[in-house]
């Protein structure tokens, strides 16, 4: 697997970085974080580039590189990255400029893969659709300030339009916890399987507990949900995976940021039917990433390349 982190070099964009490179490292993903900074004005460029022939020292001041250079800390102090022979290293922890449109560091996975820090200049959401899509990424995670709204540099919608226009899976994380404990929303339909079955691989590496959730709106529901429920905690079980099940009755919306109140993350398919596509339709997802109280990682199958327009 491929993860695209982002951070902003707050406090939440630290943690949703160790978490995610905890889980990396579990699941032998590759990694990749970026940091956006505004575009820089035409007065400030010529400087800019003077600064740039400067990355292969490590005591240059570019805005933007200190936060890459602390996610390294992070992803060194979790045991992510691993020091290479001396000539390796060397070429590896230098800086280079326009890298598919970004400034880049690569240092060397502990797994033996590639770890790579980025630089991009731009639009929050554009920079980072375009990241994912060039890099052809399997998650993105993006941190959040939790009850706050998202953290000071994705500001407003931008995580919300991370999530729907990304071409792969999204986890908005705040709130992070230690505790590993699972809330898995079902629907019955093929994505909500797809959650189901990521959510159980993180699950299992990590050791965590796992809930299964179903949502009936109606007394006439509960059959089904319950049937939906099982099914779920075969496929866990086919895994190695033990789960809780649940059903709750009301608005799925509701239901499920109430019960997430007891869990550390909510896992859940991008679309679908009954609980899950209203679930996704109007502000509600603004509401649960607003007032929920734990991260929200939504599945979606990788789809092709990324029409940016589509964003205007």
């Amino acid at each position: 697997m491929k993860f695209l982190m982002c951070t902003d070099g707050d406090e939440n964009a630290e943690s949703a970085i160790r978490f995610g490179g905890k889980l990396a490292k579990e699941m032998n993903a590759d990694v990749s974080i970026v940091h956006i900074r505004p575009p820089v004005s035409a007065s400030s460029r010529p400087q800019l580039i003077t600064a740039r022939k400067k990355l292969g020292e490590w005591n240059f001041n570019i805005p933007g590189i200190e936060y890459l250079i602390r996610a390294k800390e992070i992803l060194a102090e979790i045991g992510l990255t691993r020091s290479g022979p001396e000539k390796e290293a060397k070429v590896s922890q230098a800086f280079r400029a326009n890298v598919d449109g970004a400034t880049e560091l690569h240092l060397i996975g502990e797994h033996g893969g590639l770890v790579r820090l980025r630089l991009r200049e731009g639009h929050p959401v554009e920079e980072i659709l375009e990241e994912a899509d060039l890099g052809d990424y399997d998650l993105i995670i993006v941190g959040s300030s939790g009850h706050q709204g998202i953290s000071r540099y994705f500001v407003g919608s931008t995580a919300l339009r991370v999530a729907d226009l990304a071409a792969c899976s999204v986890l908005i994380a705040k709130n992070i916890r230690e505790d590993d404990n699972f809330l898995l929303c079902t629907d019955g339909s093929r994505l909500s399987e797809r959650a189901e079955i990521l959510g159980a691989e993180m699950a299992q590496v990590l050791g965590a507990k796992v809930t299964v959730l179903s949502v009936a709106e109606a007394e006439e529901d509960r059959e089904s949900a319950e049937k939906l429920t099982r099914r779920a905690g075969m496929i866990l079980a086919q895994m190695g995976v033990e789960a809780q099940q649940k059903v709750r009755m009301g608005h799925p919306s509701d239901e499920i940021i109430d019960e997430a109140k007891d869990h550390d993350i909510v896992v859940m398919g991008s679309s679908g039917s009954s609980a899950v596509r209203k679930f996704f339709i109007g502000s509600t997802p603004l509401k649960v990433i607003e007032y929920g109280e734990c991260p929200v990682l939504i599945v979606r199958e990788k789809r092709g390349k990324i029409a940016l327009q589509s964003m205007n």
